[in-house]
């Protein structure tokens, strides 16, 4: 019964509350108090923004001082497991299911595919990215706004584009390199 009332009191009243960055705001505050009760594992100082949806929240963890950004979507049909210190732009989506899609069956009578997503700790999401199910991020990593993240991401990668692919690492002598690299393909070094 709490967790029935928290999702109805999240999505009925503070879902739609203006925040800030200040973590001891009234709508902060009630937001953090609520998804507690609602995620599966909820840290401490979390920054829910407006609009943010994620269903049930029953497979949502959310690590220490992370942020879901404004109207971001995270379906959690599968697991989703966010580390500490994570920051998220508006619109970002991440999907752990997709309908499946074998030939001789029509598309909507097939079952959903389901598949955990792990981010790591120090991720850093830009606005409107794309995660789609079965996607790990390392720790450390950058995905740049707009980014289509359909294969694992290393840790300290910076990744982007359509598909995703890496574009460096963020160390100071790995730039050089790791741009050579980037030339090879897709995540998985030429896929």
């Amino acid at each position: 019964m709490k967790r029935t009332l928290a999702l109805a009191l999240y999505y009925g009243l503070t879902s739609h509350m203006r925040s800030s960055d200040n973590p001891g705001t009234i709508g902060a505050r009630l937001n953090r108090l609520l998804v507690r009760r609602i995620f599966r594992q909820c840290g401490r100082g979390v920054n829910i923004r407006p609009g943010v949806y994620f269903g049930s929240g029953r497979n949502l963890s959310l690590g220490d001082d992370s942020m879901l950004g404004q109207n971001s979507i995270i379906g959690s049909t599968a697991e989703v497991k966010i580390g500490n210190d994570v920051m998220m732009g508006p619109e970002v989506l991440i999907y752990t299911s997709n309908h499946g899609t074998a030939a001789g069956t029509p598309m909507r009578q097939q079952p959903l595919e389901c598949a955990p997503v792990w981010i790591g700790n120090d991720v850093w999401i830009g606005a409107r990215c794309i995660i789609l199910p079965g996607v790990t991020v390392g720790d450390g990593a950058v995905l740049a706004a707009g980014a289509v993240v359909t294969a694992d991401v290393p840790a300290n990668a910076v990744v982007g584009g359509v598909p995703a692919r890496l574009l460096k690492y963020r160390t100071a002598e790995g730039t050089r390199a790791s741009a050579a690299a980037a030339g090879r393909g897709a995540l998985g070094g030429g896929q």
